[in-house]
């Protein structure tokens, strides 16, 4: 998917004027000047780019955590945080026997690229060869979060191709989800235990298989994928035992996972509270009797 991106971009916008049959000659010198502005920059921030797959376990509890923080309006971590890279390619979960998960509209993955202060999140959807170029960047700096249209759009309006409001709503959801990843794995990977990465091959080993055998060879990329560490386990199943109580009314066991969160500290500083076993003691060697009741009790 990161090399289908780059290739679009190397032939961008090309190949959307030719699907639209609109010539070069025919785009206004302004929106083309707009266009390859942003050829040039996404090729850039590609090209330092680093994948991040994403666990479906990891994945879940990142998304948990960051609606809990929206809830208890502790947005500005989205302020405070220094992304690992410059630019992350968020990939979704594991699902699929080629490594990619599925939806309703092909594979999506996330580019969040932070420029000092700022930071841009776009989506991008695969379907077969073809990109789904974005339509919009949402912008976040500070406590304040903007979306503006990419020149892509532009593009589709001034040839008369209207995009639907409800495909923008869909995009600016993915693009919460994918900044909200990013924002999770640059702060959790600061705790030790919280997550766990391992530098592993961005092609799955059937994919490389098959391409073996048919004579091709794929490039030696490398990226960053992401599962739970042992706290990270110890959050999830804290988590959903959680949920689980709220809806049933259940008292938590002795011996139990405390979820991890994020708090104030007395300085008013946004600390994280690592996640930990509560009723975990020294083992107390007892002397117990059991007896059970004779037949002629029963």
């Amino acid at each position: 998917m990161l090399e289908d991106l780059k290739r679009f971009f190397e032939d961008y916008p090309r190949q959307i004027l030719q699907l639209q049959g609109v010539k070069p000659a025919e785009v206004p010198d302004d929106l083309m000047d707009q266009l390859l502005d942003y050829r040039h920059r996404s090729l850039s921030n590609l090209e330092d780019a680093q994948p991040f797959r994403i666990d479906p376990d990891a994945f879940w509890m990142m998304s948990e955590l960051i609606n809990e923080m929206k809830r208890d309006g502790l947005d500005e971590l989205f302020s405070q945080v220094r992304l690992p890279f410059s630019t992350m390619i968020v990939l979704p979960p594991v699902l699929g026997s080629d490594g990619l998960m599925r939806g309703n509209d092909g594979l999506a993955l996330g580019v969040v690229t932070q420029i000092e202060d700022t930071i841009f999140t776009q989506r991008f959807i695969f379907r077969s060869s073809n990109v789904g170029p974005s339509n919009c960047v949402m912008i976040s700096k500070g406590m304040g979060v903007t979306s503006v249209s990419t020149p892509t759009r532009d593009l589709f309006e001034a040839v008369g191709m209207n995009v639907p409001e409800g495909m923008i709503e869909d995009e600016l959801t993915s693009n919460r989800t994918f900044l909200g990843i990013a924002v999770a794995i640059a702060t959790l990977l600061r705790h030790d235990g919280m997550l766990k990465l391992e530098e592993v091959s961005l092609y799955p080993r059937q994919q490389r298989r098959q391409a073996e055998r048919s004579g091709k060879v794929l490039p030696a990329t490398l990226i960053s994928k992401i599962t739970l560490g042992k706290a990270g386990r110890g959050q999830m199943e804290a988590m959903k035992e959680d949920i689980v109580a709220d809806e049933r009314g259940i008292i938590a066991r002795r011996t139990h996972w405390v979820r991890g969160h994020h708090m104030r500290s007395r300085s008013g500083k946004l600390v994280w509270r690592m996640p930990h076993l509560r009723g975990a003691g020294p083992l107390i060697k007892q002397l117990r009797h059991v007896t059970g009741a004779t037949s002629a009790e029963t």
